[in-house]
């Protein structure tokens, strides 16, 4: 994986802090541990009055001026920071911030009221900063006061990823996850990321699968779902017609690369459908995917094939019409689905699922289920997925064609169910 597909996530208004405004100092001299000296106190009541008017920069000059003082306390030095890390964060300057509240963080001075907010803040800071050792260390206190969310635990989870213990960050990502659904959020993709490549290396296929297909969900990430689809060309039970439809979905969902087009072309070709070669092949060239001397003989076929093909389809659509069986209406549908005639393709697979009697029970339900989401149907298409059954390979090709459907329709109505 990428280490920059892992990525800090920080933004400065999830802070949770006190704000500079609301900062109340001590109206007189006092000597208790807990309490701001005379001398400090003096130029950060004239730093609040100035934030309250909206001088940052005459504020930040009277924290400076403050934080020059000799014979500070450590509560001084905490009270400064505290101040210094505020404007800093209102200024956009967060590398001071980070340094401010990271002092704030190791300070002995933290008052245990205030701690869960300083570490939490001073970890998303030093996260972003790459400080992941005390991103890791802050996390380590949060956790000791049961004070972790999902977002401080994304954050160690990558600080673990980038220090290279792969076992942790595995550990924590699953926990953001979890954190992440019980608060009704959508899972991190970077967290998913680091679960399904911890996963891979212990050669647990199937668990990287379920993730890949959770990150697709939660992305939309459309190389996941390519790499979804290449992984489920390997299912137990998988023949030229699954195949075939998996690589439609590959070429309608934009997840094709050139291998695909080209791929799709030849197949389809030999399989007696030249009009769609000729548009997958011209899709392809379109797109810059694919090379006019690499699909040139294929499509001085296909183009040759076209023109009588289509204009039997009429005979065709006649002959599957008498048929006692559906097998000539499967036929038929996928002829006009390589034209994009997708409503007449939902026709002819209605049509063959009526009749029964076809090799394959699974081609009809899919090729309905493809031709209603070719149409922007996608609920009718979902539950014709749905009705998908046969072998393992059969079901896969449906559950594929259902996320993609679901994910264009966006949330509701779930996927089909893929085979066990």
């Amino acid at each position: 994986m990428n280490s920059s597909f892992v990525r800090a996530v920080f933004a400065a208004t999830l802070l949770c802090s006190t704000a500079v405004g609301t900062v109340i100092l001590p109206a007189t001299v006092a000597t208790a541990a807990d309490k701001v000296s005379h001398e400090v106190s003096k130029p950060l009541a004239e730093a609040q009055k100035l934030v309250q008017s909206g001088d940052l920069q005459g504020a930040l000059a009277k924290v400076r001026e403050a934080q020059a003082l000799t014979d500070r306390t450590a509560f001084d030095d905490f009270t400064i920071n505290q101040f210094l890390g505020a404007i800093s964060i209102k200024l956009n300057d967060h590398a001071t911030a980070t340094l401010a509240y990271e002092a704030m963080a190791e300070s002995p001075a933290l008052p245990d009221e205030q701690k869960k907010a300083v570490l939490h803040d001073a970890l998303l800071l030093s996260s972003e900063a790459r400080h992941y050792p005390k991103t890791i260390a802050y996390g380590q206190q949060l956790e000791a006061i049961n004070a972790m969310d999902d977002q401080t635990t994304t954050q160690v989870a990558i600080a673990y990823y980038n220090t290279g213990d792969v076992a942790h960050a595995q550990q924590y990502a699953q926990k953001a996850i979890d954190l992440a659904k019980a608060a009704g959020k959508q899972a991190d993709p970077a967290m998913l990321q680091i679960v399904m490549n911890s996963q891979v290396k212990q050669n647990n296929q199937a668990g990287a699968e379920q993730t890949l297909e959770q990150l697709y969900q939660s992305s939309g990430d459309i190389k996941s779902f390519g790499e979804l689809i290449d992984v489920s060309m390997s299912t137990s039970g998988m023949n030229d017609n699954y195949f075939l439809d998996l690589l439609r979905l590959k070429v309608l969902s934009g997840a094709a690369g050139g291998e695909d087009y080209t791929q799709l072309g030849n197949a389809t070709y030999l399989q007696g459908y030249p009009g769609e070669a000729v548009n997958v092949l011209q899709q392809g060239m379109a797109s810059g995917k694919v090379s006019g001397g690499k699909a040139s003989e294929t499509l001085r076929k296909s183009r040759a094939d076209e023109a009588q093909d289509e204009r039997q389809l009429p005979s065709i659509a006649a002959s599957a019409a008498r048929a006692r069986g559906g097998q000539e209406a499967v036929k038929l549908a996928e002829a006009y689905w390589g034209y994009g005639r997708f409503a007449d393709a939902e026709a002819a697979a209605r049509q063959a699922i009526g009749k029964g009697g076809m090799k394959d029970a699974a081609e009809g339900p899919l090729l309905l289920g493809m031709s209603l989401v070719a149409q922007g149907k996608y609920d009718d298409g979902i539950q014709a997925f749905g009705q998908v059954g046969g072998n393992q390979a059969a079901q896969k090709t449906a559950h594929l064609w259902s996320l993609y459907a679901q994910a264009k329709k966006g949330p509701g109505t779930p996927a089909a169910a893929p085979a066990h």
